[in-house]
């Protein structure tokens, strides 16, 4: 269950700041500039293994997980509780963007 929870935090985190700093640098894109979304990107996905990488080893992308069990590294029946929670959590960032972006 931590697994899931810190995948789901995870990719939300990453799917919300990530397209997050894309829908603010389209509405004000004489504020946010080009290079600040690879900026932001990357501190996302660093903080996010910081924070999460001990608990569920930080894949937060379904093709990371299948790699891993591919290579061993996690049990085969890891990998749908992987990826319910990756996708539940990505779709939650997603929807609550587009809620946003209507605002």
């Amino acid at each position: 269950m931590q697994k899931a929870l810190a995948e789901m935090i995870g990719t939300f985190a990453m799917v919300f700041v990530g397209g997050g700093v894309i829908l603010l640098s389209e509405k004000y894109p004489n504020v946010i500039r080009p290079y600040f979304i690879p900026v932001t990107w990357g501190l996302v996905i660093c903080t996010m293994i910081f924070a999460m990488g001990k608990i569920s080893g930080a894949h937060f992308n379904p093709a990371v997980t299948l790699a891993f069990a591919v290579t061993q590294r996690i049990s085969v029946s890891q990998v749908p509780v992987y990826w319910l929670s990756q996708c539940a959590g990505g779709l939650t960032a997603a929807i609550l963007l587009i809620i946003l972006k209507k605002i």
